[in-house]
């Protein structure tokens, strides 16, 4: 595991990010414990949330050590004390990059200090623009279409001054700040933003631990398969697509304990052609689809003695002893 103590803020290579009503300050090896974090749900940038497999891929590549020629995370000075800890600085970039530095259980990093809302631009214009920019850049995972033109609509709904509610305006500013896009991805990103302009709205997705931490923080429901003391079941979360293997967890469990379980579910981000209504409705159709087909199962047990399926045999996977072909049971 990469030792931080050899972090060497000398050696960043990368220079500071130009975006309007930012000024870079300094790059410093910060303890993790002062830089207060928002929740996704508070960051318009990430209209899905964080990507896991991102935060994945970055935690491997942290645990190796650092790139000097990369971007570091971005804070800005702002101290707060929230449940009695006191931070000196905000998250302004590097989400996944931060879960990745947490999930290697590093204790600082080197960030870099910029100042905001300076020259007259609000913090909505010069905040918003430069995560769009540094999205923009390695290794940022790169901001997606619906990213920008989610955030372009929110701009416009504050009142920006580097986005006006026209076609022109918008095409300019996605020009200037999503520079490395394909012009017709710029195009889409375009159409889009002119047609949720003026209707901002934001829907939030959620990680496995985004979701423990909002369960954690606002209700008293288990997670992961704790047990509820207070309604005596086990919890879990299910996100849309996981219906199959939640419901095989609660039947384990059951079958362990002899007690219920219960599901808090979430969905992936809606689409043009299904909103988040019809996706919440999708996973309850989906577990009462499972439901229906354990009936028919339990049914052909007590008619047959067995079940509707059976293992046939294995893979040949064991080199050492020259396993070349299939392997019944």
């Amino acid at each position: 595991m990469f030792d931080v103590n050899t972090l060497d803020r000398k050696k960043v290579s990368f220079s500071g990010l130009i975006s309007p009503g930012t000024k870079f300050q300094d790059n410093h090896v910060l303890d993790l414990s002062e830089i207060y974090v928002p929740p996704m749900t508070d960051n318009p940038v990430r209209k899905n949330g964080k990507n896991l497999v991102n935060v994945q891929k970055l935690t491997q590549s942290f645990s190796r050590g650092i790139q000097y020629d990369k971007m570091p995370p971005v804070v800005r000075k702002c101290s707060r004390i929230i449940e009695g800890h006191h931070y000196k600085y905000e998250l302004i970039c590097g989400n996944h990059r931060f879960e990745a530095l947490q999930n290697n259980s590093y204790t600082k990093w080197i960030f870099s200090l910029y100042e905001f809302a300076l020259n007259g631009y609000s913090f909505e214009d010069s905040v918003r623009t430069f995560q769009l920019k540094e999205n923009d850049h390695s290794p940022a995972l790169e901001a997606s279409d619906a990213d920008i033109s989610n955030i372009v609509a929110r701009l416009i709904a504050h009142g920006s001054s580097l986005v006006q509610n026209d076609e022109d305006s918008i095409r300019n500013y996605v020009e200037t700040y999503c520079i490395n896009k394909h012009y017709q991805t710029k195009a889409k990103i375009v159409r889009q933003a002119v047609r949720l302009s003026g209707a901002y709205q934001d829907v939030v997705t959620y990680t496995a631990q985004d979701a423990f931490d909002w369960i954690a923080d606002n209700t008293t429901y288990a997670v992961a398969g704790e047990f509820d003391s207070k309604r005596k079941k086990f919890g879990w979360t299910v996100l849309e697509g996981y219906e199959n293997e939640y419901l095989v967890s609660a039947m384990n469990k059951f079958a362990e304990s002899g007690r219920e379980s219960y599901f808090i579910c979430h969905t992936k981000a809606p689409t043009d052609k299904m909103t988040l209504k019809d996706k919440r409705k999708r996973i309850i159709d989906n577990f009462e689809k499972l439901e229906d087909n354990l009936i028919q199962v339990f049914e052909y047990y007590k008619e047959t003695g067995k079940f509707p399926w059976n293992v046939e045999g294995f893979m040949p996977q064991d080199h050492k002893s020259d396993e070349k072909t299939f392997i019944t049971v």
